[in-house]
């Protein structure tokens, strides 16, 4: 059983179904921006792993209890890179205007709470990368923060103007640049977050240090299970958590135990996280979406119960699971 299909029980199902959930990182914008796929339509899970699937449409978020998404806009496109971005707020605002009734694009955690109120999906607004910006931080950011976007990671998967990836190698870690400082105090000046994600260890500390407001990161795993350059180790969730953020846990089966991983992998690193941090630092970021294979178990969306199912088999109550599920982020948000 372990791996594959998870039966979920009537305890874990209710609470699951009564808690704000609350995802803190996706890329369908990126996916939605660049194919004809059709949000509102209920799309099959891909019987073998396809980086071009659709793990989010509106059906299967319905069928996991989905009631907020952090979208990503992706930045880290090399060519027609300013184009490609700015193409996917269009695609955020068409998605709302187009479905009124179903989802809502929101500013902040007051407007979160209120379309799950509504009954509506809240889609909110996330940066990876500082590449389409790079050329002058003021007015990326001054820009961003009008469009509603609540938090900016500087880094993706290979340096920018601002920093290092945790993908350079250590002894050509320079951490933040003179112009990711100036992006950080931007950031902070405008109200939006920063996201420690796909920063290098050095980049790590530089942001936490030069950050007014409190960071986070919106997608990660934690060392401690998995060593993996896209982990935080015990220290900087230690960090983080003292600085009143969160660790959204991944669910890229790379990341969480390697290529062929369950679910219960993730459920390894949401524990871990809680132990280390806090039971107020662990949240949820799939990084649905983002072209990776997910673990064992995890079809897509319409499955996110599956995991609430595995940590109610190792002890997790209504208390514990409410928070991982959405009030940490929303907390988050509401006092960062």
């Amino acid at each position: 059983m372990r791996g594959y299909s998870v039966e979920v029980s009537a305890e874990a199902a209710a609470v699951h179904a009564g808690a704000f959930v609350l995802d803190l990182h996706n890329d369908v914008l990126t996916k939605l921006t660049h194919s004809r796929y059709d949000f509102a339509r209920a799309h099959a899970p891909a019987t073998y792993y396809n980086p071009l699937r659709l793990d989010l449409d509106l059906p299967r978020i319905r069928r996991g209890g989905i009631d907020a998404l952090g979208c990503l806009m992706f930045a880290g496109f090399r060519l027609d890179r300013q184009r490609r971005f700015w193409r996917q707020l269009d695609k955020a605002r068409e998605l709302a205007a187009a479905h009124p009734e179903a989802l809502v694009l929101a500013r902040d955690a007051g407007q979160l709470r209120a379309a799950r109120a509504s009954g509506r999906l809240a889609l909110f607004l996330g940066v990876e990368g500082s590449y389409a910006i790079d050329d002058d931080p003021e007015a990326g950011v001054a820009r961003l923060a009008d469009a509603g976007v609540m938090f900016l990671g500087p880094l993706w998967e290979r340096d920018s103007a601002a920093g290092t990836s945790c993908r350079t190698a250590a002894d050509r870690d320079t951490g933040l640049t003179d112009r990711g400082r100036a992006l950080v105090r931007a950031c902070d000046r405008a109200g939006i977050r920063l996201d420690v994600a796909h920063a290098s260890r050095k980049t790590f500390w530089d942001i936490l240090e030069t950050a007014e407001r409190p960071p986070f990161s919106s997608h990660s795993g934690a060392a401690g299970v998995h060593p993996h350059p896209r982990n935080l180790d015990d220290e900087q969730i230690r960090a983080l958590a003292q600085r009143g953020g969160v660790v959204g846990v991944i669910f890229v089966a790379s990341y969480l135990g390697g290529p062929f991983c369950s679910l219960e992998a993730a459920a390894d690193h949401v524990e871990h996280v809680a132990q280390v941090g806090g039971p107020g630092a662990v949240a949820l970021g799939s990084d649905f979406d983002g072209f990776m294979p997910l673990p064992r178990g995890l079809r897509d969306a319409a499955d996110l119960p599956r995991l609430t199912e595995l940590l109610w088999r190792r002890g997790w109550r209504r208390a514990e699971l409410e928070p991982l599920l959405g009030e940490n982020a929303l907390r988050f948000f509401e006092t960062s």
